[in-house]
């Protein structure tokens, strides 16, 4: 019985160690966090920090970066003669994973000084935040806000102890209580009760009726023309549109007439620069046909004169008429003239054919 004790020892001593083990390894995988560095601030709050408590969790734009230490009570500053005493300040100590400010800062350790005191000049604030609305925990939030970034810059970043402090702000909450605590509800509300006195006062009064009654005649005119041009702007448009319609074709025949004029230009054109080549060519000939043209221009204007009914010159139609016909042989004779005698362009008329 004695030989078995020791065994037994063994055994218990082995068992106990392994949970030993077991346990530190449970420690370093449940919370790496205690092995790594640290870096300790001072967060402090003017206003209630109910649901606040030591292990809550310190988050910036949803990453966790630290927790909270410990939450106490700064001593009251005593007022002295003329002074007012300072407001009641909750002093929440925070501790930081220096790896994660080192993230912000770029990985770079800042020169004389802490990570965090250098996230405070550079605009970092905590503020509180709800995690849950049915237990009413809180936990702080940090943000970075660019317009804090000139004065943190300009002015040494507060120490309380030997601690650094980050600047606090108020949760929107608490910022909306603050305003409507700022707001005289006694005065708002008896100026809406005179408001609606004097509006009853006035609809009571016999030209707030007549008004009222104005303007409803008024609607009613403005209903009857609204409903007048509705019935009369469907023929006027119906007519404009034919007025437009009609217009276009007008434009239309007048392009076409203005394309048949220079047409027509172009062919006189034509014509000038053949007579003028006629002329340099054969001026025999185009006297000859100048003689004509006149002869036919008289024939022309003295029917012109006695085309009317009672004219005295229609008796002598007939002579013009002649006069015509002799002009027509004439040029007959001319063609056939130069028919056979092609060269007569070169060389004129000699003698009669």
């Amino acid at each position: 019985m004695n030989s078995g004790l020791p065994a037994a020892a063994l055994r218990v001593g082995a068992l106990a160690l392994a949970g030993l083990v077991l346990l530190v390894l449970a420690a370093v995988l449940a919370g790496g966090s205690w092995f790594a560095a640290t870096e300790r601030a001072m967060l402090r709050f003017e206003t209630s920090v109910f649901g606040l408590q030591a292990g809550a969790p310190v988050v910036l734009r949803g990453v966790q970066v630290g927790q909270v230490d410990s939450v106490a009570l700064a001593p009251l500053a005593g007022p002295t003669a003329g002074d007012v005493a300072s407001p009641l300040v909750v002093p929440v100590t925070v501790r930081f994973e220096r790896e994660r400010l080192l993230e912000l800062l770029g990985g770079a350790a800042p020169a004389g000084g802490t990570a965090i005191a250098e996230l405070a000049r550079q605009g970092l604030f905590a503020r509180l935040a709800t995690q849950s609305l049915l237990t009413g925990q809180l936990y702080v939030e940090l943000d970075l806000d660019p317009a804090r970034r000139a004065t943190a810059a300009a002015s040494p970043v507060a120490v309380a102890g030997a601690l650094p402090q980050v600047p606090t702000a108020p949760t929107r909450l608490q910022s909306l209580e603050a305003q409507l605590a700022g707001l005289d509800l006694a005065q708002i509300g008896r100026d809406l009760a005179a408001t609606a006195a004097s509006a009853r006062q006035l609809l009571a009064g016999g030209d707030a009726q007549r008004t009222l009654a104005q303007i409803a005649k008024a609607a009613e005119g403005v209903q009857a023309l609204t409903t007048r041009l509705d019935r009369e702007l469907g023929p006027i448009a119906g007519q404009a549109r034919g007025t437009l319609g009609e217009a276009q074709r007008t434009l239309d025949r007048v392009g076409r007439s203005a394309e048949q004029v220079g047409r027509s230009a172009e062919q006189a054109g034509d014509a000038a620069a053949e007579w003028q080549q006629l002329a340099r060519e054969g001026r025999p000939l185009v006297a000859e046909l100048r003689r004509s043209a006149d002869e036919i221009g008289r024939a022309a204007a003295t029917l012109g004169e006695a085309a009317g009914p009672d004219s005295p010159l229609r008796a002598d139609a007939r002579n013009a008429l002649t006069d015509l016909s002799r002009a027509a042989r004439s040029l007959r004779e001319l063609s056939e003239l130069l028919e056979r005698h092609p060269d007569a362009l070169l060389r004129g008329r000699g003698g009669a054919p």
